[in-house]
């Protein structure tokens, strides 16, 4: 008995200083099944989509299951096609999905019809609609002969029981899974699992064994599709179609492989030079082309004749013909504006019905066919962040059409952040997947009813909301905007709070600035960290200041065109503009296609 004990405490001694054999015998003693360390069990049978930012399980899945059941078939979230650039929207007025794309338009009613490009098909597809989620059959589906450019697939083979949706498109990452590789549920339970059979602790305590670990897959090796998360693990989904974690380390992340698949269509842009466009703003009339000035460097017209009337898709116009022939004579191309007036409500009528949709598309492409421009300059502006999706859908509905006839969509866009209806409606990165350019308006900075005086755009502001959208949309389609104006600001003591200062302010264009300057005699002096001219002076009660737009300050930021590879410029608006700038705007955005 003494021996025992001494042997007992002799191997304990020696467990507890060679933390490594310590390590090798607690693995190998929950390898054993009779110690049962672990065991085995499977979760409930999800239908989820392997997206490109992780693993999507489908909150519908006990409804679709069911249908399965029932049907036969495997019915899928048509929002997961996002993935492939397709959109959709359902307008349950009419009750017809419309599902859009590089390759295709489709329409499909609830009462099975479907049409692709416009073609009947002779096929009955049947959707489904939980909630506001739109499903389709994926049997159905690859009858269609456009089927193959969806990039959808059901993952094949699988013994989880899962219904796995993947995607073509997607350049998925895959691991090397380790012989005996355990997969657990979820970070918890692996953690549990390691703090019980792994601590340093110099044997094994029996709730390990009379308590053993719940996993979901003990592994025999082979490749599984792989995420990188923010913790200390990697979502993983096995041969088997198990969906689990295991745990990160060095050793796994540097054997991830990217898994090279079939890539979306590639794009070129539709300019083979510099964008160097300015707007011609056109309210009441348009002006008289015998008073327009030389504009060299300009290559892009955009004037603003077009707008969305009503929520049934009308648009006015105030097209001139006489502009049109001025244009085509000095070279210019014409890429016609078209807004929604920035009224909130009537856009978010007009985005729900597919009718009006169409009836605005229809006649947008007929003027620029019948008329000759090479390009439409969409600003939605002011919608509902509710809405995104479907201003998504609309933009994408409209650059199919256009393609169709080798036009060119523009769309003028704020920075990212900002606020909800102003700049967090726009899907910046999808948008700039799906638009030949990307507008971004980088400028109202602080704006006329700010509540603090600034420069319409400073350089830092500039430079860093054009850097964040580089990050997410191909630079080569992002347009820097420059202003042609500035603010006039006057401060005064608040009567109605303490220690504030009450701001109004004035847009003016260039040669009104420049008489501003020189009727108060001011003397600019640099802002070296907004790189414009400023100035400021007493009058009576008011603080008044002026940060100053000019060919030096205008080129600085244009010169970002060439540091951060964007596609070029776009002035608001010409008749802002003095005769200096377009000079100097084209020394500085053609200065590479001349080298």
């Amino acid at each position: 008995m003494l021996v025992l004990v001494a042997l007992i405490l002799v191997v304990t001694t020696v467990l507890s200083i060679n933390l490594e054999l310590n390590l090798r015998l607690r693995r190998w003693a929950q390898s054993l099944p009779l110690l049962g360390a672990y065991e085995i069990y499977e979760r409930s049978p999800q239908v989820m989509y392997l997206g490109k930012k992780g693993v999507q399980i489908e909150p519908h899945t006990e409804e679709l299951l069911t249908l399965k059941g029932e049907t036969g078939k495997t019915y899928f979230n048509v929002f997961w096609l996002r993935d492939s650039l397709y959109t959709h929207h359902y307008d349950e007025g009419i009750g017809q999905t419309n599902l859009v794309g590089p390759d295709a338009f489709i329409t499909v009613a609830d009462t099975g019809e479907i049409t692709v490009n416009g073609t009947l098909q002779e096929a009955t597809i049947t959707p489904v609609h939980l909630e506001e989620s739109t499903f389709l059959p994926y049997e159905d589906l690859k009858n269609l002969d456009i089927f193959d450019d969806l990039g959808l697939r059901r993952k094949e083979g699988t013994t989880s029981g899962h219904v796995i949706f993947m995607n073509d498109y997607l350049p998925y990452q895959a691991l090397q899974l380790d012989s005996g590789q355990l997969v657990f549920e979820n970070e918890e339970k692996m953690n549990v699992y390691r703090s019980r059979v792994l601590s340093l602790e110099p044997y094994l305590k029996w709730r390990t064994f009379r308590e053993p670990a719940r996993i979901l897959e003990k592994s025999s090796g082979g490749r599984a599709l792989a995420y990188e998360t923010e913790g200390d693990y990697i979502t993983i989904v096995t041969e088997k179609g198990t969906l689990g974690v295991i745990r990160e380390t060095e050793n796994r992340l540097a054997s991830m492989e990217t898994l090279q698949n079939a890539r979306l269509p590639e794009w070129k842009p539709p300019l083979e030079e510099p964008l160097m466009l300015v707007w011609e703003a056109v309210y009441s009339r348009n002006p008289n082309v015998d008073t327009l000035p030389e504009m060299p460097g300009v290559n892009v017209v955009s004037p603003t004749w077009y707008a969305l009337t009503d929520e049934e898709g009308s648009v006015s116009s105030m097209a001139s013909d006489q502009y049109i022939r001025w244009a085509r004579e000095n070279g210019f191309q014409i890429w016609a504006l078209v807004s929604n007036e920035f009224d909130i409500d009537r856009t978010h009528e007009f985005l729900k019905s597919a009718e009006a949709r169409k009836n605005f598309i229809d006649y947008m492409i007929s003027e620029a066919l019948t008329k000759g421009y090479e390009g439409i300059n969409l600003d939605f502006e002011n919608v509902y962040k509710a809405d995104r999706d479907r201003l998504t859908h609309f933009v994408n509905e409209m650059a199919w059409e256009m393609r169709q006839h080798d036009l060119i969509l523009s769309m003028d866009v704020t920075i990212m952040g900002g606020s909800d209806n102003w700049s967090k409606c726009y899907d910046h990165a999808y948008l700039g997947k799906i638009v030949d350019y990307l507008v971004i308006m980088t400028y109202d900075e602080h704006w006329a009813s700010s509540p603090i005086s600034g420069p319409v755009a400073s350089y830092p502001w500039v430079r860093r909301g054009m850097e964040e959208l580089a990050k997410v949309v191909d630079s080569e389609r992002l347009v820097l905007g420059l202003p042609f104006y500035t603010r006039v600001w006057r401060e005064r003591p608040s009567t109605e709070r303490a220690n504030r200062m009450v701001n109004r302010s004035t847009a003016i264009g260039m040669q009104a600035q420049a008489n501003f300057i020189e009727n108060n005699e001011l003397t600019p002096i640099w802002d070296e960290e907004a790189k414009l001219y400023y100035a400021s002076f007493i009058d009576e009660e008011d603080v008044v200041k002026i940060w100053i737009e000019n060919a030096e300050t205008l080129s600085i930021r244009a010169n970002l065109v060439h540091e951060l590879e964007l596609a070029g410029v776009a002035g608001w608006q010409r008749s802002f503009a003095t005769e200096e700038i377009w000079p100097a705007l084209r020394d500085v955005v053609f200065q590479r296609a001349d080298q």
